[in-house]
């Protein structure tokens, strides 16, 4: 069992940040003014699962992508937490255009 706490804004912080420069998905927000949480990490023990929603580029193959959001995100919090990542579920909750 581990000897610390881990806030969860924490946790969701580190989500967001293991995508950032990934051209092809952005943190999904449902409406500009309600506060809501494109990343979920739920933690039970040493061990933890993520939720994170996301928007896709207009074009881009879904399972490739979450395959790879599904790496990238384990490879941070695992090394940053100690926390072993039982599951990373990718929700493509909208799409957007790719810019020119």
């Amino acid at each position: 069992m581990t000897e610390y706490l881990i806030a969860t804004s924490v946790l969701e912080a580190i989500v967001r940040g293991s995508l950032v420069g990934d051209q092809r998905v952005r943190p999904h927000s449902s409406l500009p003014l309600m506060r809501s949480h494109p990343a979920e990490v739920m933690v039970e023990d040493d061990a933890c699962d993520v939720v994170v929603h996301l928007d896709v580029r207009m074009g881009e193959f879904m399972p490739d992508v979450a395959t790879e959001v599904r790496s990238k995100i384990a490879d941070a919090v695992g090394p940053m937490t100690g926390l072993s990542v039982s599951s990373v579920d990718v929700v493509f909750t909208g799409v957007f255009s790719a810019e020119k």
